[in-house]
C-alpha cells in the first residue's frame, strides 16, 4: 500500500500540517525539520499527488520561463543556460516545476503567454524583455511575473532583474586607460538588444573626451576578425578594444596575430563574459565577469516573493567585476 502524508509525518515526528507546508513550499518551516521530512519521504518512497495539492491550494505548482526562440544571442547560449539552471534550483527548493514556453511573435507570442495565465498552468512567469509589448501588459498586470533583463518599455511598471552592463563597460575602459592605452575601440556590438546598447553606452561615457570608435559585428568570431583587421590596418589604429563577448575577443586575437602585432604590447583587450573561453586563450583575457547564474537566482526568488506575498514591483541591478589577466597588462 502506498505511503500517505500521515505516514511521512509519523516517521519524521511532526504534524501532517507541517509536512503539507513543506510540500507547498512554505518558508516558515525550519531547515532541520524540512530535511527530516524529505528523509522520511525518501525512506517511504512517498510521492505527493500534485493534482490534488493544486486543487486544494489553488496553485499549479509550476512557474513558466518564457523564451524568445528567435533571439539566439540572448537565449540560445551558455549564459541563458546558467540562468535557467539557477531558476530550476530555486524552483526545486520550493517544490515547483519549471515549464518552458516560446514567446516569440511568430509562435503566438502574447497569446501563448496569456494561455499559460488564463488556463492556470503556472503561478508566475519569468519573461525575456523582447516579449514585453503593449498587447501583453494588460494580461500580466497583477499576475506574478519578473523580466529577466531590463525591458525597453514599461520598466517602472514591472519587476525585473538585470546586470549592470554599462558599469561593466566603464570598468573595462577605466582599466585600459590606467594601463596606458589611449585609443580604445569597442568591437562586437550591433546594438540591437538592451544589454549590448547599455554596454556601448557605458563605453562611451567612460571615454570622456575621446571619440568613440565602434566596430559592429554579427556576433561571430569570423566577422570580428575581419572588422578588427580593417581597424588595425589604419595609421592611427586603436591600441585597445573592449569586446562584447568571448567569441568577439577570440576573433580579435586572431586579427592581432595576423597583422603581426602582439597582445598586450601593441593591442590591449578586455572582454565581457569571463566564461567559458577567457582564461584559456593565449594570452588569457582580462574579463568583465557577469554572473548570469545569480541573475537567474534573483529573478526566481523575486518571483516567489510575488507569488507568496504579492509584493510590489521591484527592479534589481546586479554589479559586475573585472578579472585582470595578461591581455591588458601592457609592458611600459
Amino acid at each position: 500500500m502506498a505511503a500517505t502524508i500521515h505516514d511521512v509525518a509519523r516517521l519524521a515526528g511532526v504534524n501532517s500540517s507541517t509536512v503539507s507546508r513543506v510540500l507547498n513550499g512554505k518558508v516558515t518551516v525550519l531547515d532541520e525539520t524540512r530535511e527530516k521530512i524529505y528523509a522520511a519521504m525518501q525512506e517511504l518512497d512517498y510521492h505527493p499527488n500534485s493534482l490534488a495539492r493544486s486543487l486544494a491550494n489553488g496553485q499549479s505548482g509550476a512557474i513558466g520561463v518564457v523564451v524568445d526562440a528567435k533571439d539566439a544571442e540572448a537565449f540560445s547560449n551558455v549564459f541563458f543556460n546558467r540562468s535557467l539552471f539557477a531558476i530550476e534550483q530555486v524552483a526545486q527548493e520550493r517544490g515547483y516545476h519549471v515549464i518552458l514556453a516560446n514567446g516569440a511573435k511568430r509562435a503566438g507570442g502574447a497569446a501563448s503567454i496569456e494561455k499559460l495565465i488564463l488556463e492556470h498552468k503556472v503561478d508566475g512567469l519569468i519573461l525575456p524583455p523582447s516579449t514585453i509589448q503593449p498587447s501583453l501588459m494588460k494580461s500580466i498586470h497583477a499576475f506574478p511575473c519578473v523580466v529577466l533583463g531590463q525591458p525597453e518599455t514599461a520598466a517602472q511598471e514591472l519587476s525585473w532583474v538585470d546586470l549592470n552592463n554599462a558599469q561593466g563597460a566603464e570598468l573595462a575602459v577605466k582599466h585600459l586607460l590606467e594601463k596606458g592605452y589611449r585609443r580604445i575601440g569597442y568591437l562586437g556590438s550591433n546594438a540591437r538588444n538592451g544589454f549590448s546598447k547599455r554596454r556601448v553606452k557605458g563605453y562611451e561615457q567612460a571615454l570622456s573626451s575621446q571619440q568613440p570608435c565602434i566596430y559592429p559585428t554579427d556576433g561571430t568570431a569570423e566577422q570580428a576578425m575581419q572588422q578588427a583587421m580593417e581597424a588595425l590596418r589604419g595609421a592611427e589604429h586603436p591600441d585597445a578594444f573592449v569586446c562584447n563577448d568571448n567569441l568577439t575577443a577570440f576573433g580579435l586575437l586572431k586579427a592581432v596575430h595576423a597583422c603581426g602585432l602582439g597582445c598586450p604590447r601593441d593591442v590591449g583587450i578586455v572582454t565581457f563574459d569571463n566564461y567559458p573561453l577567457a582564461e584559456f586563450t593565449d594570452p588569457a583575457l582580462t574579463s568583465v565577469d557577469v554572473d548570469t547564474a545569480l541573475l537567474g537566482e534573483q529573478a526566481a526568488r523575486l518571483l516567489f516573493q510575488q507569488i507568496d506575498h504579492h509584493t510590489p514591483n521591484q527592479q534589481i541591478v546586479l554589479g559586475t567585476t573585472l578579472v585582470e589577466r595578461i591581455s591588458s597588462d601592457r609592458m611600459e
